[in-house]
């Protein structure tokens, strides 16, 4: 049997999952799924508790990027800060900490500003997107799995013009322009 969803649609019946792999954080499971129409399907997910992801912004309106190795791609990506949460974790929780681990700097005010599944056609990784301002510096050490190098300050026209040009791939830094953009719309805030 199905139950109502989001706008009403129905959701498939979990018939069963199937554990295949875990590793640190993630879990992989094979789910066998009955829609509303009858048809069966397995789909195959990728479980993950979660992660933040944050726009620091400094006084002068600047973002704050890091460059990170990320395997999958094999290369360093230009991306805002972000950390995975630690399972049951609060996400206000990790974005305290991941922006001093990740940045050197603490944020008087942490906002959310929004979140985003990234890859739900395999993933269950759900990003709470946060704002964080009022920096001063107090560094936490860096994961011992990370090695991210000194931060850039871009202004918000030159986080634009890296996105335009390819020096940003990264999918949570464009969302989190977007969401940025939503909230200074909403707030009256001048760009």
């Amino acid at each position: 049997m199905t139950s109502p969803g989001e706008g009403g649609a129905p959701i498939p019946e979990l018939l069963s999952s199937e554990h295949l792999a875990s590793t640190g954080y993630i879990t992989v499971v094979r789910d066998t799924i009955r829609f509303a129409n009858g048809h069966e399907v397995e789909r195959t997910v990728v479980e993950h508790p979660g992660a933040v992801a944050l726009v620091v912004l400094d006084e002068a309106g600047r973002w704050l990027l890091i460059r990170q190795y990320r395997h999958p791609a094999r290369r360093n990506l230009l991306e805002i800060p972000a950390g995975t949460r630690e399972a049951g974790e609060d996400p206000d929780l990790t974005a305290a900490r991941e922006v001093r681990e990740e940045t050197g700097f603490a944020a008087a005010k942490l906002e959310r500003i929004g979140g985003a599944w990234m890859a739900p056609g395999f993933s269950a990784e759900f990003i709470t997107f946060y704002l964080a301002t009022g920096l001063t510096a107090d560094p936490l050490p860096q994961d011992h799995d990370e090695y991210i190098e000194e931060p850039e300050w871009l202004t918000l026209d030159e986080v634009y013009e890296a996105v335009d040009a390819g020096l940003i791939e990264d999918a949570k830094t464009m969302v989190a322009l977007t969401l940025y953009g939503r909230y200074v719309a909403r707030n009256g805030i001048p760009r």
